[in-house]
């Protein structure tokens, strides 16, 4: 007596594939070429790391000039200090320091305008 063969004999348990239906994406990395130009991504990456550069750059500029205005103020204003403190041996202020002080300020103003 012969077996029986049975029906799924030597087939697998997957469903046949249908003519209308997609196939799935291959998700595998492709190998890049490194002479290729590169990809939107890297594109978008290098120009946002290029405005962020200027970005910094500009930044610094401003805070640069920033601190040599306040060098400027602050050396300007311990001059005054100075000419201002000045006392007499009896601890009276002096005067003639002060008139110049003032003789320069009406200077200034009389320049700018």
């Amino acid at each position: 007596m012969k077996p029986k063969p049975q029906k799924n004999q030597g087939k697998s348990n997957k469903k046949p594939a249908r003519a209308g239906q997609k196939q799935k994406p291959n998700f595998k990395q492709k190998q890049q070429k490194s002479d290729s130009k590169p990809n939107k991504p890297e594109i978008r990456n290098m120009i946002r790391k290029q405005k962020a550069a200027a970005a910094q750059a500009e930044r610094e500029k401003i805070k640069a000039e920033k601190e040599a205005r306040i060098k400027a103020y602050k050396k300007q204003r311990l001059e005054k200090t100075k000419i201002i403190s000045k006392r007499t041996q009896r601890g009276q202020p002096l005067m003639k320091d002060r008139m110049q002080l003032l003789l320069k300020q009406i200077e200034e103003m009389k320049g700018r305008q």
